[in-house]
This record gives structure tokens, sequence and C-alpha cells, in this order.
């Protein structure tokens, strides 16, 4: 029997993309560049998740990136992967982990911050 492991690909690239997991577009709030989609966070250490991180993406050093803003005014920023690996920590300094958490979504971990994501996820065979 050949392992199966997951392919991650994220589609970030537009206001659009979270919508479907109860973020605004742009377009549905009238192209107020100000409003941003969320995700579900928790932060330092907390147990409790709530829809209050934004995403958006921007042009990084080896391809796209992703970051998450917090609502005190931090931040994370992570690499976008196109080799189905899902993102990797820009900065570097915490460990970062993913897991699958059904419906499409999966829960990073970096330091003491968790958030759900939205992501493509496809089975494949592992040779």
């Amino acid at each position: 029997m050949k392992p199966l492991f997951y392919r991650l690909a994220f589609a970030f690239a537009g206001s659009a993309a979270l919508a479907a997991c109860g973020g605004e577009s742009a377009e549905q709030s009238g192209g107020a560049a100000s409003t941003a989609n969320k995700v579900e966070c928790a932060l330092a250490g907390k147990s409790a998740f709530a829809r209050e991180c934004s995403t958006e993406t921007m042009p990084g050093e080896n391809g796209k990136m992703l970051v998450i803003r917090h609502p005190n005014g931090g931040f994370r920023r992570f690499n976008i992967l196109t080799d189905g690996r899902g993102l990797s920590p820009a900065d570097g300094f915490d460990e970062t982990t993913i897991n699958l958490i059904g419906g499409g979504m999966i829960e990073v971990r970096s330091g003491d911050d968790k958030y759900r994501l939205p992501a493509d996820i496809k089975a494949s065979s592992q040779k």
C-alpha cells in the first residue's frame, strides 16, 4: 500500500478567495479598500478562536507572501509554497506547523498564535 500525503494549495490571490469562509470581498463591500478578509485566530496562547484576523497577499522575495494581521497591530508573514506543502514562515523565527482540520480548512500554528485558513486539499499517492 502506498502512503498518501496531502498537497495544499492556497487561493489567497484575490479578495474574493476568503469570501466563502465568512470574509467580505471588496465587491460585496462596495469596493472599500479598507475591508479586509477575516479569518479565525487564537492569539498569544488563547484556546478560543475569533474571526478577527485579516489576511492579504503581496509579492515576496520567493513568490507570493501571505500576511495575517492581528487586531492589536501585530502580524505574521508566511511564504506561499507552490510545492504542495502550504506555507512556511517568512521570518523563520517561530516553529510553524500545519494540521488538516477538515472542511477544506487547515490550522496553522506559529509560536503561540493559531490561525484557521481555507485551503484546497488534495490527496496524492507518494511513490
